[in-house]
């Protein structure tokens, strides 16, 4: 029998349940929500209630009212109130027409629904919010067998969820991959039954490729699920979807990469900059750079030699060798088309591209290759670079072909410095007329070579040549044409000398020789060699004075331009000698 506190209880049990159901159709706390029979007043908390909805009978008389202290969240809400309050109506007229122990039929059904009403709202909301959410839920059994999944599970898995699966089939089944990606997760690492074997499973990652669907990533976690009485009811996984986030990483480590890369290249394209600026030999400096740059194994810097051809200036690895000339006329190579177009040209297999240069690989086993034009002021040939590797390169590693036109653009104005330098020396030493050593030059030279005789023992003599009759003809054909008999004459007289010998231009149409291991009587014939190349019919009066032990340069000078006098007023046109000193 139920007890007369037994059936007032269930009846309180009643009231409450519809005090928690209003609550959770407000969408409000419970202790927010209070049910007030006849004329009762508000009691839950301090100042005046938000909203009341009677609970009236069907006469409109009032029974009592749900007291709402918090302000609701829609109108819906509003109604889902009114709904419940009318629930309420059998339960309020038994409770105020009936002894408060007695439980009726009608009463007791009024409860059963307001029960099932609460029950049924908490599984509408529970599925809306499992719906709604962004994380991905799988509800195992036991033994491992999925048992639900929310909508955005089923959504990442690409299909609904199987209860006659067996758990060492759901990673084939739907696609279930460990970190990374490329094997498939194993039951032993499946977040379910590692949380199953009581392990606290927390961002386990796990790659699902569903078929037809795209891949993501997600971090899993998982826990065990006990009933109160502490037997095992199943798992539950809870999965974050970090595919966005991955590659949002992934991207910033490839950006991280680009830029160290970046970095890197713009060091080493200072270093190659530094070495070629403070180079003896920016030609040769610039092959070795470009060969570093690279990871190449032969690097040319072919220049024109005239309108119609180029020649390697410079190189740098075995193999390669200078003198390497190339037409640029017929455009038959991809060195002459890189050089007259302007362009970068690789070569990935040079043995089977057209154009290449079959010669190249035969003498510098090249495999594969890229021809660099070297452009001053960014359109102005100047050479190319050949860069050859003796291993196939498929293609060039990036940044290395934008890496190759700034370091051109670099080198194509150190090899114009170092030209222009090369000319400022050459005109500091030569006469301008001529192209003959200056009288600076001699200067410097000259003591040089009687320092040397001192040290070896070997014989020195210098010589005065003087062209007859100079004014003259400057007077008779004119100053220009002049000046064409004074190039002329020091073309013709630089045929017919050593490399070690040294012609300068003296002043005017007077020049002086230094003949390093030749005594006065060699010199003599020297000197007749050049009064017989003397151009235009002119001719030429020539003294000669060997150097002797402790003389200096001004000395033997002196000795030669005594011996040039005597033979000027014994008639021109002859070599003299002067006596030993």
């Amino acid at each position: 029998m139920t007890t007369t506190t037994g059936r007032a209880s269930v009846r309180e049990a009643g009231a409450a349940a519809a005090v928690r159901l209003a609550a959770a159709v407000a969408g409000l706390p419970g202790a927010d929500v209070e049910l007030l029979t006849g004329d009762e007043a508000c009691t839950l908390g301090p100042g005046t209630a938000r909203a009341r909805v009677p609970v009236l009978t069907s006469r409109g008389e009032p029974l009592g009212a749900l007291c709402l202290h918090s302000a609701l969240p829609d109108a819906a809400a509003l109604a889902g109130l009114e709904d419940v309050a009318q629930l309420l109506v059998p339960l309020l007229e038994r409770r105020a027409d009936g002894p408060a122990d007695v439980l009726d039929a009608d009463e007791q059904r009024t409860l059963a629904e307001l029960v099932a009403a609460e029950v049924e709202h908490r599984r509408e909301l529970t599925e809306a919010v499992l719906a709604s959410v962004d994380v991905g839920i799988l509800v195992a059994d036991p033994e491992g067998r999925l048992q639900m999944g929310n909508d955005t599970a089923i959504d990442w898995l690409g299909q609904p969820v199987r209860d006659d699966l067996d758990p060492c089939d759901q990673a084939a089944h739907y696609g279930l991959y460990g970190p990374g990606g490329r094997t498939l997760l194993t039951e032993h690492d499946s977040p379910l039954q590692r949380a199953l074997r009581g392990e606290d499973v927390v961002d386990a990652e796990v790659v699902i490729v569903p078929f037809g669907h795209p891949s993501r990533t997600v971090l899993c976690t998982a826990r065990a699920m006990s009933a109160t009485a502490g037997h095992l009811l199943g798992a539950v996984v809870a999965m974050h979807d970090v595919t966005a986030a991955r590659a949002r990483e992934a991207a910033l480590a490839a950006a991280h990469a680009q830029l160290a890369e970046h970095a890197e290249q713009v060091e080493a394209l200072a270093r190659a900059s530094r070495a070629v600026a403070t180079a003896d030999d920016p030609r040769r400096a610039v092959c070795e750079a470009v060969r570093d740059l690279a990871g190449a194994d032969v690097v040319h810097l072919l220049q024109p030699d005239g309108p119609r051809a180029l020649v390697s200036t410079a190189c740098a690895g075995a193999g390669g060798r200078l003198g390497v000339r190339v037409d640029v006329e017929a455009r038959s190579s991809l060195t002459a088309a890189a050089f007259l177009d302007g362009e970068q040209v690789f070569a990935p297999d040079v043995s089977t591209t057209r154009g290449a240069d079959p010669e190249l690989a035969r003498t510098v086993g090249a495999v594969s290759a890229v021809w660099q034009p070297v452009l001053l002021r960014g359109d102005e040939p100047i050479g190319v670079l050949s860069v050859v590797w003796h291993h196939r390169v498929a293609a060039m590693p990036p940044g290395l072909p934008s890496l190759l036109r700034t370091f051109a653009g670099e080198a194509a104005h150190a090899v114009e410095r170092a030209d222009l330098l090369a000319r400022l020396a050459r005109a500091a030493e030569r006469d301008a007329l001529t192209g003959l050593a200056n009288r600076h030059r001699w200067d410097e030279s000259a003591p040089a070579e009687i320092a040397r005789a001192q040290r070896t023992g070997a014989p020195l003599t210098f010589a005065l040549i003087d062209l007859d009759r100079f004014k003259r003809y400057n007077d008779t054909f004119g100053h220009l044409q002049g000046d064409v008999l004074l190039r002329e004459f020091a073309a013709a007289a630089g045929s017919c000398l050593r490399e070690a010998d040294t012609l300068a231009r003296w002043g005017g149409e007077e020049f002086v020789l230094a003949l390093p291991g030749c005594t006065a009587e060699e010199a003599v014939r020297v000197a007749d060699r050049i009064r017989a190349v003397v151009p235009h019919g002119q001719t030429a009066t020539v003294g000669v004075a060997q150097w002797t032990p402790g003389s200096s340069v001004a000395e033997v000078l002196a000795r030669a331009d005594e011996a040039l006098y005597r033979g000027k007023h014994g008639g021109r046109d002859t070599t003299v000698v002067a006596p030993a000193g």
